[in-house]
């Protein structure tokens, strides 16, 4: 679950650095850190299988239907990544309601 809290750090950490910048430079900064991240978690081998070889791309997806609306960031995560995330959330959330 430390990952989660990590990538979502990361992100705001960038954006908020970068907030004076154009979007695309936040984008392009706040991808950069994510890259780090999850080599980070490779280096320190906190759970190589989980990490080694996995990406994370941040995209800004529009709603087409309405021009005035602000893009939201969209995390597109590899599979193996994405399905260890969801497994681990849930994971978690099964140990709360059980407390």
């Amino acid at each position: 679950m430390f990952f989660s809290w990590d990538l979502a750090k990361t992100i705001e950490q960038q954006f908020t650095l970068h907030a004076q910048s154009p979007l695309s430079v936040q984008l392009f900064e706040a991808q950069k850190a994510v890259d780090r991240l999850l080599n980070q978690y490779v280096q320190i081998q906190a759970n190589p299988g989980a990490f080694e070889g996995q990406t994370i791309l941040l995209q800004l997806e529009r709603d087409d239907s309405d021009p005035e609306t602000a893009p939201v960031l969209a995390l597109q995560t590899s599979p193996h990544l994405e399905q260890l995330i969801i497994e681990m959330q849930a994971q978690q959330h099964a140990s709360r309601s059980i407390n």
